[in-house]
């Protein structure tokens, strides 16, 4: 049994709330669907992140593409988190939120020759270099300037993770990384170019993971790498360790930051030199819930459906790659008077324990939760089960949705694209409007 709700969402008088906030008086004043953020949530995977990795030196940098909402982002300075940016956009979002250059490490597989410059004229602290043909355009733009840059090679492990394959970036025939051998072969290369400072090593194995294991396995494989370079005088003196750390989405599994630290530092005991790792989903998913209404309960065999007004193209995880966000009921009153909140199970989520009471088994129905959107792939569960008491109105709430989710909102059918919100205590703020067809077809005159 695990429990998805914290001390910032929790059911009160069978109220979900965020902090000193119902959802119900949320939704109130903002129309769903929207997404909704914890501030004090998000503080505080900041503050056990940071416990965990700065006791053994090692350096955190925000992976940018799980939230890159400005707020959230100014948050991550202000705590003084670096960041991972993997696109141009994000690197002007970066700076738009005040963190220095110096705290930027730009990744990504496919920059583009305009990108490499303006991460060049911006100064970023490190390019983590994914290919020959990437290295090769740096060193030729190189020749229009005087400050030198410094590379870190992306290495692919070629480790294998218990992930879903979508989110597998380290193993060989995905298109991130250079191979073990290439990877020597081109730190020699450039070893001695004045302008490249060839002087790092980084990898990211995937997204989701849940055990130490391929970690401690892909370290080692970039320590032989460190070794054989030192040994022929070249100095290594940062490694880049990516993130990828698996939370809990209702299943029990989950990999924390003290375990994940504490593997880290055993593993790199004999590297003298910076420590990176890039965390994202374990610092904002469980932040953020994703409140929706429910639009009809469609009865229909085998299943009924639960249509809401949210869609894929609000929330797109499970149509990508069959990702499983709970749902819960924003007001359990109707459902069970003497009930906090419901238990759920699902063939796909074994047991999440949501509440101290559960609905009776007579009194849940299985349904399949759809969206509007004219795509069968707009399908968040299949056979989940809710209240046999829900009802057109009713607010349903998807849990863990900080990450990856926001960020791949599109206006697919002509669909607005959704507000932000952002919750501290009792106050309420929208952090991204809603993104209206009227705001949308002004660029298409």
């Amino acid at each position: 049994m695990t429990t998805l709700l914290t001390e910032q969402i929790y059911y009160d008088n069978n109220q979900l709330q965020i902090e000193a906030c119902s959802i119900s008086s949320i939704a109130e004043q903002i129309p769903t669907p929207f997404y909704c953020y914890s501030k004090a949530r998000l503080l505080t995977n900041i503050t056990h992140c940071k416990e965990a990795f700065e006791n053994y030196g090692i350096d955190i940098h925000y992976a940018m593409k799980a939230n890159s909402n400005l707020h959230i982002l100014r948050l991550m300075n202000q705590q003084g988190l670096g960041v991972d940016m993997v696109s141009a956009g994000e690197m002007r979002r970066a700076e738009a939120a005040g963190i220095p250059a110096n705290r930027m490490i730009f990744s990504g597989v496919g920059k583009s020759e305009t990108e490499l410059r303006q991460a060049i004229e911006t100064g970023i602290c490190q390019f983590n270099v994914e290919s020959a043909e990437e290295l090769a355009l740096l060193a030729s733009l190189m020749n229009e300037y005087t400050r030198p840059v410094n590379i870190a090679l992306r290495v692919n492990p070629n480790v294998a993770v218990d992930t879903h394959k979508h989110i597998t970036t380290g193993t060989k025939g995905n298109k991130f990384g250079i191979e073990a051998t290439q990877t020597l072969s081109l730190f020699r290369q450039y070893a001695d170019h004045p302008l490249l400072n060839m002087n790092g090593l980084a990898m990211h194995i995937g997204s989701q993971i849940c055990d130490t294991a391929p970690y401690h396995q892909a370290i080692s494989r970039l320590l032989e790498l460190v070794n054989i370079l030192e040994a022929e005088g070249m100095k290594v003196s940062s490694l880049d360790l990516g993130g990828g750390f698996g939370i809990d989405y209702g299943d029990g599994q989950k990999l924390s930051f003290e375990a994940v630290a504490k593997t880290i530092a055993e593993a790199t005991t004999d590297f003298n030199g910076k420590v990176v790792i890039e965390p994202g989903r374990s610092l904002i998913a469980d932040a953020g819930v994703l409140v929706s209404r429910v639009n009809y309960v469609k009865q229909a065999e085998p299943r009924s459906f639960l249509i809401l007004d949210a869609a894929m193209n609000d929330l797109m995880r499970p149509a990508l790659y069959q990702a499983i966000h709970p749902l819960v009921a924003a007001n359990t009153t109707d459902y069970d008077s003497n009930a906090q909140s419901s238990e759920l199970k699902s063939s796909e989520l074994k047991s999440s324990e949501l509440n101290s009471s559960e609905l009776k088994r007579s009194e849940l129905m299985n349904v399949d939760v759809v969206g509007p959107v004219c795509e069968s792939t707009d399908t968040f569960a299949r056979d989940y089960p809710v209240s046999s008491r829900t009802k057109a109105g009713d607010l349903m709430v998807f849990l863990c949705t900080g990450a990856y989710c926001s960020v791949m909102s599109s206006g697919y059918n002509s669909r607005d694209i959704i507000p932000e919100v952002m919750i501290s205590n009792d106050e309420i703020q929208i952090i991204r409007q809603r993104i209206t067809q009227d705001d949308l077809m002004k660029f298409e005159v």
